[in-house]
């Protein structure tokens, strides 16, 4: 037997790739506050398993919807410390959920818009033209 004959006929299965995303991928599937509908969840757990085994032939979609996803739940994993050391305790023991990343978006969002509304104009209302009677 020739030490090519062996190593193509390995019975172990190929290292699967475990790069940053499916890390983060297999971390915001395990973490029980940050909870998606079903369906997409079925979608990521699939993607996690097809990783897992070694394929990286992931259609665009699927690795948009990782990206997408992933990007959500860091977001998600940085407003929860902020909240956590606001409120001077581990993120680890604060009942923050996606709602309350969503509602936290939100309102940081209303926040960005008033300060561009008023970088962009006045509190103080515009004068009136004078009003004359002939």
């Amino acid at each position: 037997m020739t030490v090519l004959h062996a190593v193509v006929s390995s019975p172990h299965p190929p290292r699967p790739i475990d790069d940053t995303r499916a890390q983060l991928l297999r971390s915001l599937l395990a973490d029980r506050d940050w909870s998606q509908d079903a369906a997409l969840r079925a979608r990521l757990l699939q993607a996690a398993a097809s990783l897992r085994d070694g394929d990286t032939q992931l259609d665009e979609a699927t690795w948009l919807l990782i990206a997408d996803e992933t990007a959500h739940y860091l977001d998600f994993r940085r407003l929860r410390s902020l909240e956590a050391e606001l409120r001077g305790c581990p993120p680890e023991t604060l009942a923050y959920t996606r709602a309350d990343w969503q509602a936290a978006r939100h309102a940081e969002a209303a926040l960005e818009w008033h300060l561009r509304q008023v970088r962009f104009s006045s509190y103080a209302p515009e004068p009136v033209p004078m009003f004359r009677i002939h």
